[in-house]
């Protein structure tokens, strides 16, 4: 079966996600980027912040556009991605923004680089969860945040799951919050928010 990771290496698959997830960009993204912000320390005047798993960008814009004395770094697999993540932020004249290839397990940044790091819908992708939260406390300075958004497996249940394993893969739902918090904690992180929202949950850990 074609992986997820396989998909978006396919430039005609890539493209049209980028124009639907596009859509909802400043209803999705935009406050899902205030609330990030608003984890960050008031004495980061300058943060460096990192999308994981950035896909065609548009949470790295929306944070571009809040924090613009931020350095903020797509970081993606897919090329294909980061070629698109490069053209929508040249197209939102985002001047703080860069694209780097990487995966969770491998992030092209220096121990203690980064201030803030993002994930939004990508953890259940990553191959090997503990090495990627692992990777994370190397390039995270002291202090620093990582804030997990994914889909939530203790949501699907009973006719839930019936209904959308119909439609869909449910490989999403990979996770629930509290296995997450104790995946965290595993990893040496401090778990300072942990809460099921619906069909996602909120994380928010940081590096003692």
């Amino acid at each position: 079966m074609t992986t997820q990771k396989e998909l978006w290496q396919n430039g005609e698959r890539a493209q049209r996600y980028a124009r639907q997830s596009g859509l909802a960009s400043r209803l999705v993204y935009a406050p899902l980027a205030r609330r990030i912000v608003a984890c960050l320390s008031s004495s980061e005047l300058r943060p460096t912040i990192v999308d994981l798993g950035s896909g065609p960008g548009h949470l790295a814009i929306e944070l571009c556009r809040l924090r613009p004395q931020a350095r903020v770094i797509s970081v993606d697999s897919s090329m294909e991605m980061l070629h698109i993540a490069r053209e929508n932020a040249s197209k939102a004249g985002v001047s703080n923004h860069e694209a780097r290839q990487g995966s969770a397990e491998e992030i092209p940044l220096e121990p203690g680089s980064v201030d803030l790091v993002v994930s939004q819908s990508c953890f259940h992708e990553w191959e090997d969860p503990h090495k990627g939260l692992m990777e994370i406390q190397r390039i995270l300075r002291p202090g620093g945040s990582l804030i997990l958004k994914d889909y939530n497996r203790a949501w699907l249940s009973g006719w839930k799951r019936a209904l959308l394993g119909r439609f869909h893969h449910l490989d999403m739902f990979r996770f629930g919050v509290e296995e997450v918090d104790v995946l965290l904690k595993a990893a040496g992180f401090d778990v300072l928010h942990a809460k099921s929202e619906g069909v996602q949950y909120f994380v928010h850990a940081i590096k003692p």
